[in-house]
């Protein structure tokens, strides 16, 4: 005769094809070191899971699905005879230790129930993060107690006895990521029509309540059950002193979130009657946080946020006190999980800092893990060091040169440290730039530059190099710094600056550069101050290059100066000098041109073109370089030789060849339509004065005999091929271009 199973392992499931054979794979160890049967309910899936429970399941059955929890939880326990019942969700896993697990079933326990912990994450990272949360789930009974589920939704054993408590026994439970918007309310709308059903039978039942703003944040009538779940509490109804600090500390996080007047009522309230909860200590002090830090309540922020410090100190002792672990059978905490820790930990540092504690802002930030940040934690931390560094006289070195290390650490593996370098990276820039460094030199706490912070690590990463050329006067030493860069995309702008303006020679002979980089670093220097542009204005007209690679560098600085330059600006500056009567503005005419003006445009266009028209032979064969063949090449190189070819002509005093190449370029070239119908603007704009009284007669003349013929009467086409119209054409032909 079979002898019966020590474990019953029972599950529901409906479409959970996305997890359902991982969470069957994981109770495998366990099915081989114990006696096991796992029994499962179908409750209509339609996605292939049932194929997938037949192949691990001893028995699958159909479950017609009543909107009633329990009772399908019971149907599988009724096709149960195992010693012990343990249920398990389809989105959720057992842990590889099942040890804990497998020598107590095995054992002659003197309870009746057993809690495991139930690990509920926050993000995809799932076992390599530590965004979660983890709470004591009421999920083994034994059988032959009788006990079995109630509650539509929720549902649960009821248990009022002692219980066992497996403290390294994990369900890992991944269903809040991936669950979309829509199915999040799909499933709230499922939940709050059973909770409503559950409400008008008690409506004052805390668990109840408790379930309804749980399940219910999306619902248009939230607030109304924070508010009766609160004063439910403060009646004291039966189990209020179990229920209400969690509502309570629901009902805080709500009252902040939503900007409700009750907040500091509520806070103040959970704090006399649940002094020692852990739900007070931890969720409620992180909310009331949260609340004095945006109201730049310093004092207040510190004593919130200690206190949920000292909460966790409580949450993560070796031998946590009784009541605390069964609070956490009841509900799960909000905001006890690692990453929010981290989270609080810089928070709280800036609370310090700008409280005038600069040496304990250094102590908390001394502390962090920076190998366990996720990239967005590495971005907050980075910003508190360099404000507390540049803010006060600390020596914050030692600890920033910890955390980078700490970042570039491969845990939990490379991808990880991938994303906190970048991270690092990507924020280290922000200080360097001209607008950050004048609007901290403008605040009141202000002791020296923030990109100052960088300092320690310039042999480790370019933020480091970069601090270092900005506080360097001597060229000599900035071009040293230069040829140490390894990542010149890391490097912040700025510190190329600093150096070419102080006469440093780029690009570096020792170190030649491939053109995507150089091409790079000058659009970079088309920013801001647009270096590149200045620096391509300050050509001499016959530049001597030595070296092919810094023409190639002058050629990508007038690429960038060109591409930034704003011609739809200028042409409209070029109309308002025509509507003024050709008069020029006053800035135009003396002193420095403003760098979008219309002069500054055509010096740019014929600095591109002279170095395109000197480049282009020594990258290209003659042949290649004929208009015919023009299509062949990039479409800035094309630009630049009609651009040379445009040009040569105008200065040859053939101005109707030069509209010509103008439009034949634009053809060839459609993403310059701004440059060419500015330059038909303003060279209209020059030319026009300076035709003879004669030349304008006859323009007028055959303007008025092409406007008597149909535009696609033969007699058009043969006066526009006349000599008497070819000589006026340029100024017949003025308008916008196509």
């Amino acid at each position: 005769m079979p002898t019966a199973p020590l474990l019953s392992i029972g599950m529901i499931f409906k479409n959970e094809k996305r997890c359902l054979e991982r969470c069957l794979k994981s109770l495998q160890p366990l099915r081989e070191a114990v006696p096991c049967e796992l029994v499962m309910a179908d409750t209509g899936a339609e996605d292939g899971s049932r194929e997938i429970a037949e192949r691990y399941a001893d028995e699958v059955f159909d479950f017609a699905w009543i909107d009633d929890f329990a009772a399908a939880r019971n149907a599988v326990m009724d096709r149960c005879s195992g010693k012990w019942y343990l249920t398990v969700d389809s989105d959720e896993w057992l842990d590889a230790d099942i040890s804990e697990l497998a020598a107590f079933l095995k054992k002659d326990q003197r309870v009746n129930f057993a809690y495991v912990i139930q690990r509920n994450y926050e993000n995809a990272d799932l076992k390599k993060s530590e965004a979660y949360d983890d709470f004591y789930a009421l999920r083994m009974v034994r059988m032959s107690t009788g006990r079995r589920y109630h509650g539509a939704i929720h549902e649960s054993f009821g248990c009022r006895e002692a219980a066992g408590r497996l403290a390294h026994t994990i369900l890992h439970h991944d269903g809040y990521v991936y669950a979309t918007l829509e199915a999040r309310k799909k499933k709230m709308r499922r939940n709050m029509k059973l909770l409503r059903q559950k409400l008008q039978k008690e409506p004052e039942d805390l668990r109840t309540l408790l379930q309804c703003i749980e399940s219910g944040r999306l619902d248009p009538e939230f607030l109304q059950y924070v508010r009766r779940g609160v004063a439910a509490a403060q009646k004291k109804l039966p189990g209020w002193e179990v229920y209400g600090p969690c509502i309570l500390r629901h009902a805080a996080e709500a009252a902040r979130a939503h900007e409700q007047p009750e907040f500091e009522e509520w806070v103040e309230y959970a704090q006399k009657e649940f002094p020692d909860s852990i739900f007070t200590q931890i969720d409620l002090n992180y909310s009331a946080f949260l609340a004095a830090h945006e109201a730049k309540e310093w004092e207040k922020a510190i004593r919130y946020g200690e206190g949920y410090r000292k909460g966790l100190r409580v949450l993560r002792a070796d031998r946590r006190p009784e009541k605390v672990e069964k609070e956490l059978g009841h509900d799960t905490l909000c905001a006890g999980s690692r990453s929010l820790e981290a989270i609080m930990q810089v928070a709280l540092a800036d609370t310090y800092l700008q409280s005038g504690n600069g040496e304990k802002a250094l102590e908390l930030l001394t502390a962090l893990k920076g190998e366990t940040l996720t990239a967005d934690q590495v971005r907050i931390a980075a910003v508190a060091f360099c404000q507390l560094h540049a803010q006060t006289e600390l020596d914050t070195a030692p600890a920033f040169a910890a955390f980078y290390e700490q970042i570039g650490r491969k845990e939990p593996d490379e991808t990880a440290q991938r994303a906190r370098l970048e991270m690092f990276y990507k924020i280290s820039a922000v200080p360097f730039t001209a607008g950050y460094q004048k609007e901290e030199a403008e605040r009141e706490a202000y002791f020296r530059p923030a990109y100052t912070a960088f300092l320690p690590l310039a042999e480790k990463c370019e933020a480091g190099r970069a601090a270092k050329i900005m506080m360097s006067a001597d060229p000599a030493e900035m071009r040293a710094w230069l040829l140490k860069v390894e990542d010149w995309q890391a490097l912040p702008i700025e510190a190329l600056e600093h150096a070419l303006k102080a006469g440093v020679a780029f690009p570096l002979e020792e170190k030649p550069l491939p053109i995507e980089v150089l091409d790079g670093l000058a659009a970079r220097l088309a920013c801001g101050q647009n270096l590149a542009q200045q620096t391509v204005l300050g050509l001499a007209g016959e530049q001597e290059y030595p070296s092919l690679q810094s023409f190639y560098w002058v050629q990508g600085l007038s690429l960038a100066a060109l591409r930034s330059f704003d011609w739809k600006k200028a042409k409209a500056k070029t109309a308002a000098e025509r509507s003024a009567g050709g008069e020029k503005p006053k800035q135009e005419t003396e002193g420095p041109q403003p760098k979008d003006g219309p002069e500054t445009g055509l010096a740019l266009l014929r600095r591109f073109a002279q170095i395109e028209a000197a480049l282009l032979p020594l990258q290209y064969t003659p042949q290649m370089l004929a208009e015919q063949n023009a299509a062949l090449l990039p479409p800035m190189h094309r630009w630049g030789l009609y651009c040379a070819w445009a040009l040569k002509a105008l200065d040859a005093g053939q101005p109707q060849e030069y509209l010509a190449l103008l439009r034949r370029g634009l053809a060839a070239c459609p993403g310059q339509k701004d440059m060419v119908q500015f330059l038909l603007d303003r060279f209209m704009e020059d030319a026009r004065p300076k035709a003879s009284p004669e030349l304008l007669a006859l323009a007028e003349k055959i303007r008025a005999i092409l406007a008597a013929y149909s535009p696609d009467d033969p007699a058009v086409a043969a006066i526009r091929e006349s000599p008497a119209y070819k000589q006026v054409a340029w100024i017949i032909e003025e308008g916008p271009v196509q």
